[in-house]
């Protein structure tokens, strides 16, 4: 399943009844252009028309659909929206008005009606294409075509932010690839060689991991070599450095902190690949990215399935946690831990 990420903050040029124009949208909502997929798109109603949860989830064998739609609901009833459109992508060739996966289309209506969040429209089409007709479950006669994706106003908006879109998730999996399997092997050597030196101060580790981040930040990307992969690697193993990792996600070097996991994700070998991708894994879903988090948090717990932080967040993600109160929770975190400090330094 690909959870729901944060709401975009996009307000104004989506209509519901821009039909074509929403379903143009969705590669950008989820992070890639989904195939043989059911999107369920949501929305608050306010003043004007907001964006709630995006979930994608595989299509289904009939056996798997009750489950598989019970789980899409969770996930998508912990938004609290207030309507819903689904979108059923592919499946196989069909000639329309007569839709494939009705049955699944019935299934969710029925669940989310239930739960008190109706459905707009429920939609069908092959592919998410400039141009491919969409068609309604409900209404033959209600159809259109779908925008340019490459175009869309959502896409615009998600471009201005800086966020990253993919041509297949597999492309996307490609971005967290491991690095040459013998430059892995000899990092592995080099970290194993460390353990009979003295450990360095957390003071210390913190620091190397803080410059690396303002390198970032300042526009000079380091070039890392092996010594300083290990090193930022042994520094992220230290539960102090990796509890100050966290509050970056709340800063203006947020961006430059997930470049450096990114790096480190592909170029430290396992276990330790695990603290950067966990890290990586909380950037993306508060962000809003919740393919690329599930990815990293893959990545992470094939590295160290016993990773406390990620075993955190996969039953955070599974339970619905909106990305929102996470953060929140994060907040709360911090506030209370330098209440802490302060009152520390007061005695």
């Amino acid at each position: 399943m690909t959870p729901p990420p944060a709401p975009p903050s996009l307000t104004d040029g989506i209509y519901l009844d821009d039909l074509g124009e929403l379903i143009a949208g969705i590669p950008s909502m989820i992070g890639f252009p989904p195939v043989d997929s059911i999107v369920l798109v949501t929305f608050h109603l306010t003043d004007r028309l907001q964006f709630g949860a995006t979930v994608r989830m595989d299509l289904p064998e009939p056996r798997h659909g009750p489950d598989m739609v019970s789980q899409l609901c969770l996930a998508t009833v912990a938004h609290e929206p207030d309507v819903a459109v689904p979108v059923i992508i592919g499946g196989h060739s069909v000639d329309p008005p007569e839709l494939p996966y009705r049955w699944l289309m019935e299934l969710v209506a029925k669940e989310l009606g239930e739960v008190d969040i109706p459905i707009v429209h429920g939609l069908w089409v092959p592919v998410v294409e400039v141009g491919e007709t969409w068609w309604c479950y409900e209404d033959e006669e209600c159809t259109g075509q779908v925008g340019d994706p490459a175009s869309s106003a959502i896409a615009a908006f998600h471009a201005v932010a800086g966020i990253v879109r993919y041509a297949s998730r597999a492309e996307m999996a490609q971005h967290l690839a491991p690095d040459r399997e013998d430059r892995v092997a000899h990092r592995a050597q080099l970290l194993a060689e460390r353990t009979t030196e003295p450990d360095a101060e957390p003071d210390e580790r913190w620091a190397a991991v803080r410059a690396a981040v303002h390198a970032i930040a300042d526009g000079d990307f380091p070039n890392l070599d092996d010594e300083q992969v290990v090193r930022l690697a042994e520094a992220l193993t230290d539960p102090i450095v990796r509890d100050n990792c966290l509050p970056l996600l709340l800063t203006d070097q947020a961006e430059s902190a997930e470049r450096l996991w990114t790096v480190l994700t592909r170029c430290v070998p396992a276990p330790e690949r695990a603290e950067p991708a966990s890290l990586l894994a909380m950037h993306a879903y508060l962000r809003g990215e919740g393919v690329l988090a599930n990815m990293a948090l893959e990545v992470a717990l094939d590295a160290d399935p016993d990773h406390q932080l990620a075993l955190l967040l996969r039953e955070s993600i599974d339970r619905g946690v909106p990305p929102g109160r996470l953060h929140a929770m994060l907040v709360e975190s911090v506030e209370w831990a330098e209440q802490v400090d302060a009152q520390g330094a007061n005695e």
